[in-house]
C-alpha cells in the first residue's frame, strides 16, 4: 500500500512538468540533416509590411504584451473548483479547455506585423491560462487522491 501512495504522489508531481515543458530553439545558423532548422521560424510564416516592424520583432512584443496585461486568475479558479469536484478528470477537462481559448490583445500598436503580434499574444496568454488552470487543479486532484488512498487503506 505504501509503494502505491508513494507511486501516486510521484506521478501527481512529475505530471505537471510535461505540461509546462517547452522545446529548446534550435541556435540560429544551425540546421539538421537535410537544412531543416530544428524549430518553426515565426518570421518565415507570416509576411509584413515594409513600414511595419519584422515579424519575429512584432511576435516578441505580443509575447511581452501578454506577459503585461493578459490575467489568468478566472482560469485559476476554474482549476481549483474542477480539480476540488472532479479531481483528474475536472483538472485535465478545464486544462484541455484553456487550451483551446483563443485570448486576443484590447490594443494593437499602429508599428507592428498585427498577424504576428495576434499570435505571440495568443500563444503567451494560452500559456498563462493552462498553467492558472493546471496548477490548483493538481494540487487539488493530489489532495483528493491522498485522500481516497488513506480512507481505502483504512
Amino acid at each position: 500500500m505504501k509503494r502505491l501512495i508513494a507511486t501516486v504522489l510521484i506521478i501527481s508531481l512529475l505530471a505537471p512538468a510535461a505540461l509546462f515543458a517547452q522545446p529548446l530553439p534550435a541556435p540560429a545558423g544551425e540546421s539538421g540533416q537535410f537544412g531543416f532548422t530544428g524549430g518553426v521560424r515565426r518570421d518565415a510564416l507570416v509576411p509584413f509590411a515594409e513600414d511595419t516592424r519584422s515579424s519575429a520583432d512584432s511576435y516578441n512584443q505580443g509575447v511581452m504584451a501578454a506577459e503585461d496585461s493578459h490575467s489568468a486568475v478566472g482560469w485559476g479558479f476554474g482549476g481549483f473548483f474542477a480539480g476540488g469536484l472532479f479531481s483528474w478528470l475536472g483538472t485535465g477537462v478545464t486544462v484541455l479547455i484553456a487550451n483551446g481559448s483563443s485570448p486576443t490583445p484590447r490594443y494593437i500598436p499602429d508599428d507592428v506585423n498585427e498577424m504576428s503580434y495576434r499570435n505571440g499574444y495568443r500563444d503567451e496568454a494560452q500559456r498563462k491560462n493552462r498553467r492558472a488552470a493546471a496548477i490548483p487543479g493538481v494540487i487539488m486532484s493530489t489532495l483528493w487522491t491522498i485522500l481516497v488512498i488513506s480512507a481505502a487503506s483504512q
